[in-house]
C-alpha cells in the first residue's frame, strides 16, 4: 500500500482536502488534530481505504472503499480506557449503481453498533425493487471481545485496517 495524507477525504470530488506531508500527519497525530491517512494499493489508481483519525476526541475511522470511490465498509471507533472500541460497523451495497464516489446513493445499508458490554443493535435500510423500509433489532451478551484494538503508532494501522472482524 502507498500511503498519502491529508486533512480530510472529498468523496464527491474523490480528491484530498488540504494534503500533509507525511512529516504534517505524523505532528497531527501526536497533537491530536484530525487527518487521514488514504491507502493506495500498487495495482490500483484508486484508493482502497481511508483512515480519518482524531485522537484529541478519541474518534478513529476506517473506511473501505470499492473501484467507484464508494464507502463500501465503515468502522467506527471511540477510545474507551486507552483502547479504541469498534463502536460502529456499517456496510453499504449498490446493487449495479456505477455512480461514483458521493454521488452514489446505496441500495442498502446495514449498520451494527456495539456497547462495551455485549449489547448490539442492528439496523438494516433498503431502497430498491426486492427490499424497501428499515428494519431494527437487538441483543444482549454479545462476545465484543474482538471489538477493542491498540492506539496505533503513527502509520501503524494495520489492526485497525483489518477487513474481517
Amino acid at each position: 500500500m502507498i500511503w498519502t495524507y491529508c486533512e480530510q477525504w472529498n468523496n464527491l470530488t474523490e480528491t484530498p482536502m488540504n494534503s500533509l506531508t507525511p512529516e504534517q500527519a505524523r505532528a497531527r497525530h501526536v497533537s491530536g488534530e484530525l487527518y487521514t491517512a488514504v491507502a493506495f494499493p500498487a495495482e490500483r489508481s484508486a484508493p482502497a481505504l481511508r483512515v480519518e483519525m482524531r485522537l484529541e476526541t478519541g474518534y478513529a475511522s476506517v473506511i473501505f472503499m470499492d473501484e467507484y470511490g464508494r464507502d463500501t465498509l465503515d468502522y467506527t471507533f471511540t477510545l474507551v480506557n486507552g483502547s479504541f472500541f469498534l463502536e460502529t460497523a456499517t456496510s453499504r451495497n449498490y446493487g449495479t449503481s456505477r455512480e461514483r464516489g458521493g454521488y452514489a446513493d446505496a441500495d442498502r445499508t446495514e449498520t451494527h453498533e456495539f456497547t462495551t458490554v455485549g449489547g448490539l443493535e442492528r439496523t438494516v435500510e433498503a431502497q430498491g425493487e426486492t427490499e424497501d423500509g428499515e428494519s431494527r433489532e437487538s441483543r444482549r451478551g454479545i462476545d465484543v471481545a474482538a471489538n477493542w484494538e491498540p492506539v496505533p503508532e503513527f502509520g501503524a494501522y494495520g489492526s485497525l485496517i483489518r477487513r474481517e472482524r
